[in-house]
């Protein structure tokens, strides 16, 4: 009886603490923005036979579009690894696009092993947004650090 009678008032409990909320929405309001999730990474530069493969990804803050968003993003001369050289990067040059009804994307960053014989090679991507989604002001940047 006294687990019933618990039970009964943790339900009474919670529906009353549910019905003192003035505003229920649950909808973003804030502008559009893309961001990196995360602003580090690391990747082992792996073998030959099975480089080493970053996923980086950049997610959508705000209104999921139902067509594809294509967002720019720049390689920052700051990054000592070299495109082409010593990693490569699928897809467009410079461009990531999020799917339809989708929030997020990778940019899939690949070793080029026989190319790093030692210490460590860094990537650097900086999100550039699109005509009408801005880029977050503290996710913006990513380096992508290739080590042994």
């Amino acid at each position: 009886m006294k687990s019933k009678l618990l039970i009964l008032s943790i339900f009474l409990l919670s529906i009353s603490s549910m019905s003192c909320m003035k505003d229920r929405k649950n909808i973003y309001e804030g502008p559009d923005v893309v961001e990196f999730l995360g602003i580090t990474g690391t990747v082992k530069k792996g073998t030959v036979a099975t480089p080493g493969v970053a996923n980086v990804t950049v997610q959508l803050v705000g209104h999921q579009s139902t067509s594809p968003t294509e967002i720019s993003y720049a390689i920052a001369t700051t990054g000592t690894g070299v495109n082409g050289t010593d990693y490569t990067i699928a897809g467009t040059a410079n461009k990531i696009t999020i799917p339809a009804n989708s929030s997020s994307a990778n940019i899939v960053v690949t070793a080029i092993p026989a190319n790093i014989p030692t210490g460590t090679k860094t990537v650097v991507l900086t999100l550039l947004g699109n005509s009408t989604i801005g880029v977050s002001a503290n996710y913006k940047t990513f380096t992508l650090s290739i080590t042994q």
